[in-house]
Order: structure tokens, then C-alpha cells, then sequence
């Protein structure tokens, strides 16, 4: 009975409501509960990395070349602000209203966190993502998982990472 009651006392997560959805509201409340993020202010340079690909109907050759253009990683830069850092929001995981993204999770505890989202773009894709990672002062890596249906290539389903670092002060606005 220790069990029972132990997983009685596990902690939720962004859902609240148990509805198997997270509410905009819901994810912001997982976000703030734990304060402001590990992660200094200042310009960040993100890397997006693959090195899995599944595409089953994609050639053997194809799917190589694009594992290749893929995994060399895809690198952007962005300002982190000091309010982003204290009040992080949804739109730091991709959830921002263009995204058309529904969130089935979102576990925040202190610099680690979990999230599981569906992205519908315009032209009937549908992208699945899973993310895990921890947060740290000059540093963030994320593991992702993420399946594409309704792609020319048929089902993707790609591994990879996702790596953050910061290089430096933002650039003075003008």
C-alpha cells in the first residue's frame, strides 16, 4: 500500500484539469511555478540536430542524404531577454499562435523539463514532438523525438537534439 500512496503524491505536471490536454494557462502556470530559469539573459545559439531519420517511404539513398544535410545541425541565434528568463512562456517550446501547436505535456521542475506537443501547419501535416532536457546557466540540451505525418515523403519519424548555448550580450538596439 506504500506504493499506492506514493504515486498518490506524484506530481501532475502542466495538466491540472486531467483533461489529457495542456491549456495555454496551464502551460504557463508549469512554467512559473519553479521562478526564473537557469538561463542568463543574453545572445543564445541554438543547434537543431538529427541522427535518426525513419521514412518509409523515402530510398535508402535519400533518407542517407538528408540524414547527412540533417545532422550536421541547423544553427539560429536569438536575444534571451531578462523577463523571458523570469516569466519563460510557451512560445520558447514552439508555442506560439503561428505554430498551431496543442500541448499533451508540459512537466516543468526546476531546470529540467518534459514536453509533448502536435503542430498542425497549413497543408495538412500533423508534427509530433517530444522533448526532454535541463536547463543551466550558459547551457540547455534537449533530446527530441519527433514524428511528421502528412508529409510528400510520407511518415518521418526523427531523433535528435537540440543544444543551446550562450555566446555572448545581445546587440545594442537602435
Amino acid at each position: 500500500t506504500g506504493l499506492a500512496l506514493l504515486s498518490g503524491c506524484t506530481k501532475m505536471g502542466a495538466d491540472t484539469d486531467g483533461d489529457g490536454k495542456v491549456s495555454a494557462a496551464e502551460a504557463q502556470a508549469e512554467l512559473n511555478q519553479d521562478g526564473a530559469m537557469a538561463m542568463q539573459p543574453g545572445l543564445w545559439e541554438v543547434k537543431i540536430s538529427f541522427n535518426s531519420i525513419e521514412a518509409p517511404k523515402l530510398p535508402a539513398e535519400a533518407r542517407d542524404q538528408m540524414l547527412k544535410a540533417m545532422g550536421s545541425g541547423m544553427s539560429v541565434q536569438s536575444c534571451l531577454t531578462k523577463e523571458q528568463t523570469e516569466n519563460p512562456g510557451v512560445d520558447f517550446f514552439g508555442g506560439d499562435e503561428q505554430s498551431n501547436c496543442t500541448f499533451a505535456k508540459l512537466d516543468r521542475e526546476g531546470d529540467d523539463i518534459a514536453v509533448e506537443k502536435t503542430c498542425k501547419p497549413e497543408g495538412g501535416m500533423t508534427i509530433a514532438s517530444k522533448m526532454n532536457g535541463s536547463f543551466a546557466k550558459e547551457s540547455y540540451t534537449m533530446t527530441m523525438e519527433q514524428k511528421s505525418g502528412g508529409t510528400p515523403m510520407g511518415d518521418l519519424t526523427m531523433k535528435g537534439k537540440i543544444e543551446g548555448k550562450r555566446i555572448g550580450e545581445c546587440p545594442a538596439q537602435s
